[in-house]
C-alpha cells in the first residue's frame, strides 16, 4: 500500500469507520499509531472543524485496518 495524498478524507466518520473495521477502540487505534488519545477523539469528532487529521493519520489508521484484517 503506497500512500497517496489525493484520497485523502478527513471526515470523523471515515476515520472511525478505519477504525471500526480494524477492530480497534479509538484508544487503542491513537496507541498503535503514536498520537495521544486525546489527539485522536479530536479528530473523531466531527463538531470540531478545525481539528482535522493529518493525511497521515488517515494513512496510519488504512495500514492498521489492512493488517488487521
Amino acid at each position: 500500500m503506497k500512500p497517496d495524498c489525493s484520497l485523502y478524507n478527513p471526515d470523523a466518520m471515515y476515520l472511525r469507520d478505519i477504525i471500526e473495521k480494524a477492530g480497534f477502540s479509538q484508544r487503542g487505534a491513537a496507541k498503535q499509531i503514536g498520537i495521544p488519545e486525546r489527539t485522536m477523539r479530536d479528530y473523531l469528532n466531527p463538531a470540531k472543524e478545525n481539528s482535522k487529521a493529518p493525511y497521515v493519520v488517515q494513512f496510519a489508521l488504512e495500514c492498521l485496518a489492512r493488517t488487521e484484517k
